[in-house]
This record gives C-alpha cells, structure tokens and sequence, in this order.
C-alpha cells in the first residue's frame, strides 16, 4: 500500500522498521533476478518507494521525512535480511538524497521540477580535475562506481579544483548529461548498478557546484531553506561510513537465518546425526548471535551519539571522528566474521548458485572492500589518538 504519510506527521521508527521487515519475504524471492538483472529491479523499487523507505532521512523541504540517521539504519539492517543489493541501495540513495538540500534553493527547484521522487546517486572521491569556466566549470573524464545510476533522475559527481586539487567540487548534474557505461560485472553486491558515467565537456553552472568540505565548515548554502534539517552540514565522512555499514547488520542476520535452515536440512548417510545436533555448529550460531546483537547495538549507539552531536551542534574533535569510524569498522568487521565462519560451517551446498548463505558472503565481503572500511588505518588512527598522537590521513578529518 502506498505511503500516505505526511511531512508533518511521518511514520514512527516502529513502523518504518515494520514495513522493511514485512518486504523481507519478497525481497528473498527477488534477491537472484535482482543479481541477474545488476541493477534494482522495477517492482523493488516500487515497493521502496511505496513504503517511503528512500525518504527517511530527507529533509521536509524535499518531499522527505526528516527522520535520524539510526532509523534510516536500522531499516537497511533489516532490507538487508532479504537482499543485500537492494539494502545497499536504499541505504546509500536514502543518505544522498538529503545532500540535494545542501545545494542553493535554485539547484533544489530544478531537482524538484519534475515531480518525481529523488533518486540521486553521490560520488564523493573525485577521479578526474574540472575545468574553471566562466559562470561554472566544465567536466570531462569517467566516474565509477555510481551506485544506482539506472534509476537516477539526478547525480552528483566530484571533481577536483583546478586551482586547489586538494578541494573537492560535488556537482549536480541530469542523469542525461552523461553516458552509462555498462560494466557492473561483479562477485558481490551485483543489484545495485552501480556502474560508471562518461561525461564529455558538461558545463555545470556554479548554483550546481558545491564544496561539501566547505559547507560544514562555513554553513550550506540550503541551511537557510531548511533551518530545520538534521543532517545539512554534518561531517559527511563519518555519517556516510556509518551509511556504508548499515547493510552489514542484516547481511549478518541473513546469514544466521539462512545457516539455522541449513543445519536442520543438511543430512547424509555419512553424517551420525542432522548438523543441528553437532556441538561444534551449536557452538557457532550461539556466537554469531551474541556477535551479531553486540555488532548491531554497537552501530545504532554510535550512529544516536552522532546525531545526538549534530543536533547539539558540537565541533567534532579529530578524537570523536577517529572513535566513530574506529566503531563502523568495527561492526563491519565482526559481521563479516560472522558470515564467513557460518559459510564455512555449512558444507559444499552452499557453494551452489542460488544459496541464500553464498550470496551473503559474497555481498558482505564486497562491502568490506569499500574504501571507506579501511580496518588497518581505522585501528592504527584510534591507537595514535590513544597516544596523544594525531590521527593520519586520508581519513584524519573523517
């Protein structure tokens, strides 16, 4: 049933969280079209958007809910119980769509324009320099990884300063301004499209062209149509690591789920009893339980406490970024533990096409390998602030 939900009287968490738990039946019959089509599938979709699951952390001002990062979360969490693909996607685009808000009321009405829903993919690492023009700045060059570029309306691609390579231009920009290249060829996570665009000489106009770096430091020119927004300026690193980490939790839990079918059925002639019977598997689900809720619980704190900061509008200490990302690579580290051991307790079945529990392992080892879980650097920052050293770069600054 469509969302009817207003601005002023959004659903609760409860409910949001409800209606994520209710799609996960649906979202496991559809998990291997949706790895065969490497993209989100038309009904999925629809049944997100219906739902209102993309617009949870969206401003008001936008055709959002307004809601908290920890909701936002927790529903992927649970999304992802079904198909980890179509998590990733919710969670991603349902964080990047509140950055529209960040642009000036003029960019914000040429989004809106078309009465559409957003679904606005973001690329924040920046492969390719802009060239400064007059009134804006000219694009050219590949963009990879723009994770659900298929159903984009709109885009935001990142470019470096010509005259300040250090400093990172978002700019915004119609899906149709560039070319799709289909190469989303992959081992895990391969629903979500997220495929590179070509742009050739694109002129992006300056109403268009934002430093989000800047704009939490100095204020984002949309703060002032959205005085109101929880999330307008906030430290875009650290809330989207904890973005990056959501899926992970219920990828985790899919894996339980499926690991829990699989003792009960696995069961040959060279085996003295069912697998539900043997000590050393019993032993395994107790952990990954106990893993699994310490993991979760780990994730929603942290993700209150950063909000909690946000809306307090507290300076974030290099201490406080480092402790933050330290806890997000953490969570996802012990999730993929989890999945792993589960996977490799569970016999040769699962190594066939169409195993719930292969297909977890698959998309949670791809979200490990994001650039934003870095366990080594994350570790050695969090040890340097212990020692009153200063955290190092890239993600210093977080």
């Amino acid at each position: 049933m469509p969302d009817t939900s207003s601005a002023g009287d959004p659903p609760t968490r409860e409910a949001l969280v409800a209606r994520a738990s209710a799609l996960v039946p649906f979202l496991l019959e559809r998990a291997d079209e949706t790895e065969r089509n490497r993209s989100l599938l038309p009904d999925v979709r629809q049944r997100l958007a219906d739902d209102g699951l993309l617009r949870i952390m969206q401003p008001t001002t936008i055709g959002g809910y307004g809601l908290d990062l920890t909701t936002h979360l927790e529903v992927a969490g649970e999304l992802a119980r079904g198909c980890g693909s179509t998590a990733w996607l919710q969670c991603l685009i349902g964080n990047q769509n509140c950055h529209i808000a960040w642009y000036p009321k003029q960019a914000q009405e040429e989004v809106l324009a078309d009465g559409t829903s957003l679904f606005s993919p973001l690329v924040m690492g920046p492969p390719e320099i802009a060239e400064r023009v007059e009134g804006g700045v000219r694009l050219k060059g590949r963009w990879p990884y723009v994770t659900g570029v298929d159903q984009a309306g709109w885009m935001m691609l990142s470019a470096r300063d010509p005259d300040d390579h250090a400093r990172v231009l978002t700019c915004l920009m119609p899906k149709g301004a560039g070319t799709v290249h289909d190469d989303w060829h992959v081992m895990g996570m391969r629903g979500t499209g997220s495929k590179t665009v070509l742009l050739d000489d694109v002129f992006i106009p300056d109403h268009r062209v934002l430093c989000f770096r800047e704009a939490e430091l100095k204020g984002a020119p949309g703060a002032e149509i959205s005085p109101d927004a929880l999330y307008i300026g906030a430290p875009n690193g650290i809330m989207f690591a904890m973005v990056v980490a959501g899926p992970s939790i219920g990828l985790a839990a899919c894996a339980i789920d499926a690991y829990k079918d699989r003792l009960s059925s696995r069961w040959s002639a060279r085996m003295p009893s069912s697998q539900t019977e043997w000590p050393g598997s019993q032993m395994r689900l107790g952990r990954a339980m106990v893993r699994w809720k310490s993991a979760k619980r780990l994730l929603l704190e942290n993700a209150d406490a950063f909000t909690d900061q946000v809306t307090r509008g507290e300076t974030m200490t290099l201490e406080d970024r480092t402790n933050y990302r330290m806890a997000v690579v953490e969570v996802v580290s012990q999730c993929t533990d989890i999945v792993y051991d589960l996977f490799c307790d569970a016999g040769t079945g699962v190594v066939m096409e169409g195993s719930v529990l292969q297909r977890a392992l698959r998309d949670t080892l791809t979200l490990r390998s994001h650039f934003m879980i870095m366990p080594d650097l994350a570790a050695e920052n969090a040890g340097r602030i212990q020692l009153h050293m200063p955290p190092k770069a890239p993600y210093a600054g977080g």
